[in-house]
């Protein structure tokens, strides 16, 4: 009888072991997945901008790649530092209400100083087309609302544990989610940067869907943005009509009747112009590296907001198609990584973070194409910017510091 029961917990600690051997394989093929996914990525972005760049900016290239090695050390420092025993520090620090409580304090305080500072008129706080988002010190320029995504994917992913551990009703989940999407939006829409009010959205919108809620609620948040999207563009469209309508208004105008009357105005719809002629005349192999034409001051600033009209037009829609399934295999791994949490905060991290980068990604792409309006959303890893690349760092480091387990 002993020997039985001896061979049963024998056999039944070496499953478990045999389990653990397994999830342990997983998270490294994971990782080194995830990384590989990385280093094509910056290996296309770096190639992209050395052509973008080279007839315009050619300093640029110098400090994209900067910008990445800047990006990498951020990700590896993020990512690994859960095992260094004499810090210990892992994602799960973030689920704690304190910790919590300070990010979400630290995002107003920054946000609102940026709304202050603009207002005073502070020299390193300047006016960039009609928006106070920027911080320039120096040769260094940072956009906080940029960076402090994160802040707001780590406030919604506690919000939605809580109510998850606390079983919150359906209303008051949203209620609750809602009133960290108000705060940050009203603090980034005063600075008048519609464009990262609009993605906060889109994430906040993503991680509500992948909640708990029924059908009916998400029917009926689907029903009322597609209204409200549908009654927004018609009065804008009416009122752009009028004498002193903003900036911002006419170039939603202008997409309107790019979209629907393939009527690009010169003056507030030619980027998009271009961009769709880049894209066009690519075709589908593309002209080759670095034979393309829009980088020529055809298409302003095309290393930033239109990167990816470069890559369209060189490396055609074979092109696009490897840069936008690289991404979306990015984005498995990511929610493969939230689903296999055994916290509902590690959960809705991994969801939030899926959402900020796929998002980004899909508003960049539908904006060079003539789909969307102009928002002014960088492209991961492609843009030209070191925020955006803070950014990811971050997020992506969380990421992986969830596969060191």
């Amino acid at each position: 009888m002993e020997n039985k029961t001896g061979q049963f917990f024998q056999e039944n600690l070496q499953k478990k072991q045999e389990k653990f051997k397994q999830r342990i394989n997983r998270l490294r093929q994971r990782r080194l997945s995830i990384l590989l996914i990385i280093g094509v990525l910056m290996i296309l972005s770096f190639i992209n901008m050395s052509s973008a760049a080279f007839y315009m900016k050619p300093e640029n290239i110098k400090k994209h790649f900067i910008y990445i090695l800047v990006f990498f050390v951020i990700y590896l420092f993020i990512g690994n530092i859960g095992k260094l025993k004499k810090f210990n520090l892992t994602y799960k620090v973030l689920s704690d209400r304190k910790i919590n409580g300070i990010i979400l304090i630290t995002s107003i305080i920054i946000l609102f100083g940026m709304f202050i500072g603009g207002k005073m008129g502070l020299p390193f706080i300047p006016k960039i087309n009609g928006a106070y988002g920027w911080i320039n010190l120096g040769p260094i320029s940072i956009q906080p609302a940029e960076i402090l995504k994160c802040f707001f994917v780590i406030n919604m992913a506690n919000c939605l544990a809580r109510a998850e551990d606390n079983d919150l009703s359906e209303k008051m989940t949203i209620i609750n989610a809602f009133i960290y999407l108000f705060i940050y939006g009203v603090l980034i829409l005063a600075q008048k940067d519609m464009g990262t009010v609009i993605h906060y959205f889109a994430i906040w919108l993503f991680m509500i869907f992948m909640s708990k809620l029924k059908d009916k609620w998400i029917l009926r948040l689907g029903f009322l943005g597609v209204i409200l999207g549908i009654g927004g563009l018609t009065a804008i469209y009416k009122y752009a009509s009028e004498e002193g309508a903003s900036y911002k208004i006419m170039r939603i105008k202008s997409y309107i009747d790019g979209l629907f009357f393939g009527n690009y105005s010169d003056d507030y719809g030619y980027q998009v112009k271009q961009s769709v002629y880049a894209f066009g005349s690519g075709g589908l192999l593309g002209k080759g590296y670095a034979n393309g034409v829009q980088k020529y001051s055809y298409l302003p600033e095309i290393h930033t907001d239109f990167i990816m009209a470069t890559f369209g037009e060189e490396f055609g829609i074979v092109g696009m198609f490897l840069v936008i399934g690289l991404f979306f295999a990015l984005y498995h791994f990511i929610i493969v990584t939230g689903r296999e949490c055994k916290n509902y905060f590690g959960k809705y991290l991994a969801m939030g973070i899926g959402a900020q980068i796929i998002t980004q990604v899909i508003i960049n792409i539908f904006v060079a194409v003539g789909l969307f309006p102009v928002f002014g959303l960088p492209m991961p890893f492609f843009s030209y910017g070191g925020s955006a690349m803070v950014t990811m760092g971050i997020a992506l480091g969380l990421i992986h510091s969830m596969n060191v387990e």
